[in-house]
């Protein structure tokens, strides 16, 4: 759950900004790093309504005064690596990072929150006894759900129908391989019972 943006200090803010830059998706991206440095600042110097994918790729990724936004999609590609790159640190590398910034689809203005600490499961469930039957399935906590990317999902779903593709080729070639010329009643059997 997030706190509204008023109530992030700007401090806050920055010291998140400097870890995220630190985790491996923004080291190995340095345009990525701009790009968020970038809106960030610009965001929290109070020039929020000024950041448009001309401003970002003129002062962030380094294109010339003649960029058209209409013709070069560019700051479009960018900002949606940029939110893939965001999703994984929070997934992923997450540790000691109490702010969130995210930038929305549909803008390039980032937007920043807390996140409160949900409470653990398993620190709140009892002990079992020494010697007590372990937990029914039924009484366990479900696992957490994983999450897949969209290109992970298309990922699994292609995985998945190749898998049923082979089957499918087995399946007709053993028929078929059946069906056409052998028959029912196996020869050397066939000829023992004479």
């Amino acid at each position: 759950m997030f706190t509204p943006e008023d109530e992030v200090p700007a401090e806050r803010v920055v010291e998140t900004l400097e870890v995220l830059l630190r985790t491996p998706p923004f080291v190995r991206s340095p345009k990525l790093a701009r790009f968020l440095r970038f809106v960030v600042e610009e965001e929290l110097a109070g020039r929020g309504t000024t950041i448009k994918a001309y401003t970002i790729a003129t002062q962030a990724l380094g294109r010339g005064p003649d960029f058209d936004p209409s013709l070069d999609p560019s700051v479009r590609v960018e900002a949606g690596r940029l939110r893939r790159a965001l999703e994984e640190v929070y997934a992923q590398h997450a540790e000691g990072v109490e702010v969130r910034v995210s930038v929305p689809v549909g803008g390039y203005r980032p937007r920043f929150g807390t996140m409160e600490a949900a409470p653990d499961i398993a620190e709140d469930a009892p002990a079992p006894e020494p010697g007590a039957p372990p937990p029914r399935a039924a009484d366990r906590p479900a696992p957490a759900a994983v999450g897949f990317t969209p290109r992970g999902q298309a990922a699994v779903i292609a995985l998945l129908a190749g898998i049923l593709l082979v089957l499918c080729i087995d399946l007709g070639l053993t028929l078929s391989a059946r069906m056409g010329g052998a028959s029912a009643v196996p020869r050397d059997i066939a000829v023992r019972g004479r």
